[in-house]
């Protein structure tokens, strides 16, 4: 081969090796942005074993981001059928057996290769509260079964237990601000990051047997028995924080008929919140079966009780009222019973029994508190002939007695005014996902929103590295290659020089 043959090999060599080098600084240094690699996500199973039903909800998450947030999203809620777990006090395998069939159906969505790795959790409320106060043996043995029937399934159980109040309600505040990007943010400049100058939400949560108030208030928490504190993504965060057990919708339904039975000292009950003309019949054992209620030492549980409802709006509101003390004394200001609260501040999102309650009765769409009273009076009056035949006629019984007793809790009990009645807002889901607060008890026990910022690492799809790998092999051999032939053309010059 001619010396000018072999430069020019030289010459096309390194121009090649120049593109090769090109290439690898743009597979390695620049990010591949727009390269489109299949997803892969990571799943988590929260059961809310609330006191009258029990769900499943199914979250996912892209699962080269577990670190990051704001990307959780719920992919399905399984309704268990039947009542909460605290009712199979007496069958403690039927409560492990209702939860099968959602547990099947978990098993459908998430792929069988990763069911192993998927952590899943049961978080029981004020019913399995209420429970373990009348007798914790038999909640022990509801638990025990409901471990067993999960333990069946291959996933990655990580544990049953009861929340305190406290949990539910901040959890719950969690799973709002998580929602609302008011905790982390992702950013112009493509990184996750706590957004500047944005207002965290109150949550306002009303389940079957409690209710939990929890927002970031104005002033610092005075009683320490209420006050929350969270270090989120490297962002202090002091809350209020109550629950008030007994006072969830099903309990204080129950609690205010048992007033009204103790009033009337006889075996008929005059219920003023019931529509005109309506009547059942109930035994003092099922009134009084509760730890909220407490019978009277001369009823006998067998005894039958008419209940009779009269449609009366001012004497329901009085009696819905009477439930609660509203007496804050000279110490410091409170919400009721003499439970430390401060001023109300900020936006709420009110969820649960709140927003079922009224979304009812079509009250949920940004009314004001004047519309607001004005339905619940119509739907106080009504008679049972005009109202029997319309769809939902149980809800129908209660709609009055919900709804007063939703309205006089937010109003006299947690202290809201005609002023600040627009700051609620009445929900269900936020970005298809529903708010309570099995999200923020998962996103809290995965660490998903750690107290700190994780360190920005900058990561390849490995489609990228194995391009480059190969495109570094090629550009050693090449030079290689060109480093012999340099020595080969050394090696003719001499000789024709010779």
């Amino acid at each position: 081969m001619s010396p000018r043959l072999l430069r020019a090999v030289g010459r096309g060599w390194l121009a090649v090796l120049g593109l090769l080098t090109v290439a690898v600084f743009v597979l390695v240094l620049i990010p591949a942005k727009d390269a489109v690699v299949p997803t892969r996500f990571k799943y988590g199973l929260v059961f809310d074993a609330g006191s009258t039903h029990t769900s499943l909800y199914i979250y996912r998450w892209p699962a080269d981001k577990e670190n990051g947030t704001g990307i959780v999203s719920q992919v399905e809620a399984c309704y268990v059928s039947g009542p909460g777990i605290s009712s199979y006090a007496d069958n403690p395998a039927g409560a492990g057996a209702s939860l099968k069939p959602c547990l099947d159906r978990a098993m459908k969505i998430v792929p069988a290769e990763q069911q192993r790795e998927t952590p899943t959790y049961l978080g029981a409320t004020a019913g399995m509260r209420l429970l373990r106060m009348e007798n914790s043996t038999k909640a022990e043995q509801v638990f025990a079964e409901v471990s067993k029937a999960i333990g069946e399934y291959p996933v990655d159980f990580r544990g049953a237990r009861i929340l305190t109040g406290s949990e539910e309600g901040s959890f719950g505040w969690i799973t709002v601000n998580y929602l609302l990007e008011t905790l982390v943010k992702f950013s112009f400049a493509e990184r996750w990051e706590h957004p500047q100058d944005t207002e965290v939400l109150g949550a306002l949560d009303l389940g079957g047997a409690s209710t939990q108030i929890t927002f970031q208030p104005g002033v610092p928490v005075e009683d320490r028995n209420t006050s929350v504190f969270f270090r989120l993504y490297g962002t202090n965060y002091s809350l209020y924080s109550h629950s008030y057990l007994c006072y969830g919708q099903s309990q204080a339904l129950k609690m205010l008929l048992a007033a009204l039975h103790q009033a009337s000292s006889s075996a008929q009950i005059s219920h003023p919140c019931y529509p005109r003309g309506y009547q059942e019949n109930i035994t003092v054992a099922e009134l009084y079966d509760s730890p909220c209620v407490r019978a009277p030492s001369s009823a006998s549980p067998a005894l039958v009780l008419t209940v009779t409802g009269t449609g009366d709006p001012a004497a329901c509101g009085t009696a819905v009222q009477r439930l609660f003390n509203f007496s804050c004394g000279a110490q410091w200001p409170c919400g009721f019973n003499g439970v430390y609260q401060p001023p109300v501040r900020g936006q709420f999102f009110a969820f649960s029994g709140f927003y079922h309650t009224l979304h009812f009765l079509n009250l949920t769409g940004g009314q004001s508190l004047s519309s607001v009273n004005a339905t619940i009076a119509q739907i106080c009056s009504s008679s049972w002939e005009q109202v029997r035949f319309c769809p939902g006629v149980h809800f129908l019984r209660d709609a009055c007695t919900a709804s007063s007793y939703s309205l006089t809790l937010l109003l006299q009990g947690y202290k809201f005014s005609h002023t600040t009645w627009p700051s609620i807002h009445f929900v269900q889901q936020v970005a298809n996902t529903d708010v309570g607060w099995t999200l923020g008890y998962m996103l809290n026990l995965t660490n998903m929103i750690p107290s700190e910022p994780p360190a920005a690492v900058t990561g390849l799809p490995s489609c990228s590295w194995i391009a480059a790998t190969v495109l570094l092999a090629i550009m050693l051999i090449l030079t290689f290659c060109l480093l012999a032939a340099t020595c080969c053309q050394k090696n003719s010059s001499g000789y024709e020089h010779l």
